[in-house]
């Protein structure tokens, strides 16, 4: 959850940067693609969890399986958002990028606390 958060969080720093400097429509494309990512990693997360405590061979199902989903969402979506919404590509993947790396920063602090 607090990944996810942190993902969420850099989307809208990166969607302030957005619309200082391209305005409403840019900002808005940043924060749907950071929206993409931080929804793909609670998809990803709930469902790895979903078995609780079990046996190695579940645990890895579950993880494939929720990298799966993660997968269609993403591809699903960005599909959505660049074809049938026609939001402007360069923020929308920025803001993907962006909630990415903010993932990465999460998954390090977890570690180090």
């Amino acid at each position: 959850m607090c990944v996810v958060l942190l993902q969420i969080g850099s989307a809208g720093v990166i969607a302030s940067a957005c619309l200082g400097f391209s305005g409403w429509a840019a900002a808005g494309a940043a924060l749907a693609g950071g929206s993409i990512a931080a929804i793909g990693s609670g998809l990803l997360g709930w469902r790895m969890f979903l078995p609780g405590v079990a046996a190695a061979r579940v645990l890895r199902r579950a993880m494939v399986a929720g990298e799966a989903l993660k997968w269609t969402w993403t591809v699903f979506a960005l599909w959505v958002a660049l074809g049938r919404w026609r939001l402007a590509p360069l923020p929308l993947l920025l803001g993907l990028i962006v909630a990415q790396f903010g993932y990465w920063l999460g998954l390090v602090g977890m570690k180090r606390g």
